[in-house]
């Protein structure tokens, strides 16, 4: 249900209040959280974002029912042991992947904040890269660290957990749309890199065509409740500049994983597990073809699925 009315609380992005406009209410989709949300949209900068924000303690529950029961086992994959063939296969695939775009000077100490499965985290690490990660869940800090990965808890939503002018490169994938408050933590962001460093967000993207295309469906954006802020390059372009942090780069790409799920959104419209397996959308078969039409339709479209913005601090 979409509706058209003022409201009193400020955009989390450009602070102006009673920016926000049209609101429309989600469901989660993906994983089958009760509940429904609200996302209101700022007419000034262009964001999207959740009204009312959710307090901590809801945040740490929604990421409790997130991770999957059982133990978490960190390995090494074969994205990481042949990154040749990785990065085919992206190239392909159109997945985003830091361990393809972010560089690392020589000696340079890096931030993997929200390591999630620590993939990227154990890959840099096997490279003899000087590198940290940050993370919310018991789970996942346990099983990095059993795997003998530096791990440092984040105990508060807002603020990252080191001194000033650490880290030469920080990247966040899929995370930052996660934050209550990306005004604040984007302050944190400049606050923990050194003159001259680089930060890496990767999100996904509220002017994207396909956004568009899918609208209720684009359930690998709009992520109820997980997903608090939507963006856009310039509404992240901004935010950036603000803290000393200009954007030197971006990009977008349309992974097929998140057409996929979009297709079995609406698909099954009645599911709101979309992603378990479904036996049509998700058969080789049909994901083989559908990674080279989503190239071709790539290079007709500037505003894909997810944005990556690089940023340098000055």
């Amino acid at each position: 249900m979409t509706n058209i009315e003022n409201f009193k609380s400020s955009c989390p992005v450009c602070e102006t209040i009673n920016a926000g406009r049209r609101s429309e209410e989600f469901s989660d989709r993906r994983k089958g959280l009760p509940g429904i949300w609200r996302l209101v949209d700022c007419l000034k900068c262009g964001a999207i974002y959740m009204d009312p924000m959710p307090s901590d303690a809801e945040l740490q529950g929604y990421y409790d029912a997130y991770l999957k029961e059982g133990e978490l086992v960190l390995s090494v994959g074969l994205g990481s042991r042949r990154p040749k063939l990785r990065q085919v296969y992206h190239a392909v695939s159109g997945d985003v992947d830091p361990r393809d775009f972010v560089e690392i000077p020589s000696g340079g100490r890096v931030l993997d904040y929200g390591s999630g499965d620590g993939n990227y985290l154990s890959y840099f690490h096997s490279k003899g890269v000087n590198i940290v990660g940050a993370e919310i869940s018991d789970k996942l800090i346990a099983a990095s660290e059993e795997a003998g990965l530096s791990m440092t808890r984040v105990d508060d939503f807002d603020r990252i957990p080191f001194p000033d002018g650490q880290f030469d490169v920080v990247y966040l994938m899929q995370v930052f749309e996660h934050l209550r408050s990306p005004r604040r933590f984007m302050q944190e962001l400049s606050r923990v890199l050194k003159p001259g460093g680089r930060l890496y967000l990767a999100v996904p993207n509220a002017a994207s065509a396909w956004r568009r295309v899918f609208a209720r469906n684009w359930v690998s954006g709009w992520f109820a409740p997980f997903h608090l802020v939507h963006y856009t390059r310039d509404s992240l372009a901004g935010l950036g500049r603000e803290y000393g942090l200009p954007a030197v780069d971006s990009w977008s790409r349309t992974p097929e994983s998140w057409f996929r799920l979009n297709v079995k959104a609406a698909l099954y419209r009645k599911d709101n597990k979309v992603e378990n397996p479904r036996l049509f959308p998700d058969a080789l078969p049909f994901k083989l073809p559908l990674m080279l039409l989503l190239r071709i339709v790539d290079l007709l479209v500037r505003e894909r699925d997810c944005i990556v913005v690089e940023f340098s601090k000055r």
